[in-house]
């Protein structure tokens, strides 16, 4: 019954989005022609040739589909694919059909005005289902099987009821029940999961473990297949299988081969351009930010506006990173005697109300406009706008060997730890979160990133 109310719903959302395309059409030739409604043979054509084109992309790029995890930064994106491509499409056919009459402005106005409306319908459809599954409502039991690795999955589920996931039930090891058994129903490690999944009303198996034994994965995978439920399995190597996997060969003999950094190399070049361009743009834009912050900064307390400071950057290259100045001038010797103040675990030293910062600087690191002046170093080359943050010596020198491998890309401005929480993750996450953007990097993932920071930037997460 689940799926084919939701397959309902999917064709409910296809049909309004293509309802949209066609009355932004129309709203589009009225702004051009101020006549409405604009009915000939032509725009008919073009009516059914939106209706064609918008089916098809909007079903290919998966918009009908209500995610239950996905970001309003993907939907955007996704809304913003599809009127950019339907429109370029729609341009071929006005040639294809000879209707230059029309001009090149309509399509302007259409391909805005679909953007703007399609993303404001999903955007409320997406509001409308969080909020029912905040209610209890639309909600899918969840079985998990693992060890203390599990963690973070748990907490991601406990931290977004919007998601509609409950845990019903957990098959863990010791650790794993001593950091949930006060929240959920912990079953023994050899309860017989095909009478489980029997005799209780179980959507998903999520199955998290470092470390697998293939013939109980197989089991577990043979059991959901048969009785119809889905079976999802996480483990950090698939990262790498995804992404970084290519058969190498030595003369005839092909070996499989596993490379820990992106090795694309038009991206990476792509990347470093859109750095160049993104970051000369913001510094001239942001001139008048600049003089009115350099102005405040002298006039609140004594010492220079900027600050650098030395750190590490792509394999272990030394540089100055600079920043507006938020500290007062010997900051760095009354580190000493904060040091056990510290609320940060690992090598990284954060606390709350650091007694150095000074009034603007508060303001600053909130809002996080004390790392505008790092577009210099992305200029620079020695950063770019996303990627790991870069740390200082004496934090890389306390890295464990596996944390390393975050200096294997450049450092940058932001990344997936500036926009999920910043100070509240626990260091291991954080280095984790680097490693997660190092394997899954690309042009997609940091234009979603730089998205996010703006939104992150307009609550004042920062700290």
């Amino acid at each position: 019954m689940l799926k084919e109310k939701v397959s309902l719903v999917n064709t409910f959302i296809a049909i309004v989005d293509v309802a949209i395309a066609i009355v932004s059409f129309n709203v589009a030739l009225f702004i051009e022609f101020k006549q409405f409604p604009v009915f000939n043979k032509d725009t008919l054509i073009l009516q059914l040739l939106i209706v064609a084109f918008w089916s098809m992309l909007v079903s290919g790029f998966g918009l009908n589909t209500i995610y239950r995890s996905r970001p309003y930064s993907v939907v955007f994106l996704t809304c913003t694919g599809i009127s950019i491509i339907g429109s370029c499409l729609l341009a071929i056919s006005v040639f294809v059909f000879n209707l230059f009459y029309l001009g090149l402005r309509p399509l302007i106005y259409f391909s805005a005005i679909s953007l703007c409306l399609t993303f404001l319908f999903v955007l409320f459809t997406y509001m409308f289902f969080k909020t029912v599954r905040r209610r209890g409502f639309n909600y899918l039991n969840v079985l998990v099987i693992g060890d203390n690795s599990a963690a973070p999955f748990i907490r991601h589920i406990f931290a977004r009821p919007e998601w509609g996931y409950r845990i019903t039930a957990v098959i863990g090891d010791r650790e794993l029940k001593k950091t949930f058994s006060h929240s959920l129903p912990f079953l023994p490690q050899h309860t017989d999961v095909e009478q489980l999944l029997r005799d209780k009303t179980i959507d998903e198996v999520v199955f998290c473990k470092k470390q697998m034994n293939q013939q109980e994965v197989e089991e577990i995978i043979q059991i959901c297949t048969e009785i119809g439920v889905v079976f999802r399995m996480y483990s950090s190597f698939f990262n790498m299988l995804t992404n970084k996997t290519h058969l190498h060969y030595f003369g005839t003999q092909p070996l499989l081969t596993i490379s820990n950094t992106p090795t694309n190399y038009l991206q990476l070049l792509l990347k470093s351009v859109m750095g160049y361009v993104i970051s000369a743009l913001a510094l001239i834009v942001l001139l008048p930010v600049f003089l009115i912050i350099a102005f405040l900064i002298k006039f609140d307390s004594k010492g220079p506006v900027f600050f650098a400071q030395k750190r590490v950057g792509l394999h272990g290259r030394r540089f100055k990173v600079y920043k507006f100045r938020t500290m007062v001038v010997d900051a760095e010797k009354l580190k000493e005697d904060l040091e056990e103040k510290n609320e940060m675990d690992g090598p990284v030293f954060k606390i709350a109300n650091d007694p150095r910062i000074t009034r603007l600087g508060r303001f600053l690191r909130k809002t996080s406009l004390d790392e505008l002046p790092q577009f210099f170093n992305v200029l620079k080359g020695d950063m770019s706008v996303v990627g790991p943050r870069p740390p200082i010596p004496a934090e890389v020198r306390q890295y464990e060997r596996w944390q390393l491998r975050r200096l294997s890309m450049k450092p940058g401005i932001t990344c997936i730890w500036q926009v999920s929480g910043r100070n509240n993750i626990p260091f291991d996450e954080w280095m984790k979160m680097d490693m997660e953007y190092i394997d899954n990097w690309s042009l997609k993932l940091d234009l979603i990133i730089l998205l996010k920071t703006i939104r992150t930037i307009l609550r004042g997460d920062g700290r």
